[in-house]
């Protein structure tokens, strides 16, 4: 569809201006013009009755009279029994009213069963309760014995350890120590040679008595000396005065009297000379 608009003028000449804009729409269908609304047919559903005899019309017709009279009539009937039921209270305010207070009722025992509840529910609790706090008050004695039975095992070990304190070496008395280690050595060091016999270390000396052997094998090698050797015959003679009886290696006792005399009387010298010296 094309549609003109006024003059418009380029210098001294004038044309008309064609205006396109609805040449591309399409042609309405064929019909109903769109502006009225549709039909009964569209919008329901109508219902064509098949023709039907005369005779037949007039007795349906017949039927549905004689039908709606009985409807009319039992209506009827219904409102008169409703409202004789109203005048005996039995109507339906009546219903009402006693509904509710089987509802009232209804509610009351739930109330009251549910106070009765409560109070078992209580009842337990309380059970519970006082069921956990003996366990926890056992578990606490328990542990309470455990920590006891440890404190006496401690202290126990405390009052040992302080008894053996006694003789530990402290930076107080260590000087002392020292010297009692000196003038009373203790030797623990022996052999034993392939038949069985033991052969002690001597005690070391304080002071140095005569010239020492010179070490001709390793540094810390050491031969068993004379002291050792009278030492094991002694322990031997002691066997033998046992079994034998009253008999003594005397030879034996001799030399280790006369080396302990010997080694007592060096020890004096040295101590003498020390003095002397100082």
């Amino acid at each position: 569809m094309a549609s003109t608009s006024g003059l418009c003028r380029n210098g001294g000449n004038t044309f008309n201006l064609i205006f396109t804009r609805s040449m591309r729409r399409q042609k309405p269908k064929q019909g109903k013009p769109p502006v009225l609304p549709p039909s009964k047919t569209v919008r329901y559903h109508v219902v064509h009755v098949p023709w039907q005899k005369p005779e037949y019309v007039e007795e349906l017709l017949w039927r549905r009279h004689v039908y709606n009279n009985a409807m009319v009539s039992l209506i009827k009937v219904f409102k008169e029994e409703i409202k004789m039921k109203e005048e005996q209270g039995m109507g339906i305010e009546a219903l009402k009213e006693q509904e509710q207070v089987e509802l009232d009722e209804l509610i009351a025992q739930n109330e009251e069963r549910n106070r009765q509840a409560a109070e078992e529910r209580k009842i337990r609790d309380l059970q519970r309760q006082a069921e956990v706090k003996q366990l926890i008050l056992e578990e606490v004695e328990e542990k309470l014995d455990v920590e006891y039975q440890d404190a006496e095992m401690r202290t126990k070990e405390v009052l040992a350890m302080i008894d053996r304190s006694a003789n530990f070496v402290t930076k107080e008395n260590l000087e002392q120590r020292i010297l009692d280690a000196l003038e009373k050595p203790t030797v623990f060091d022996y052999c034993i040679n392939l038949k069985g016999d033991k052969y002690y270390d001597p005690e070391p000396v304080k002071y140095q008595t005569g010239t020492p052997t010179r070490q001709k094998g390793r540094i810390y090698d050491r031969t068993l000396g004379f002291t050792q050797q009278m030492r094991s015959a002694d322990v031997r003679g002691r066997k033998h005065d046992v079994k034998d009886g009253d008999v003594k290696d005397e030879d034996a006792t001799v030399t280790d009297q006369e080396s302990d005399v010997k080694s007592k009387d060096a020890v004096e010298k040295q101590k003498t000379k020390v003095e002397e010296s100082s």
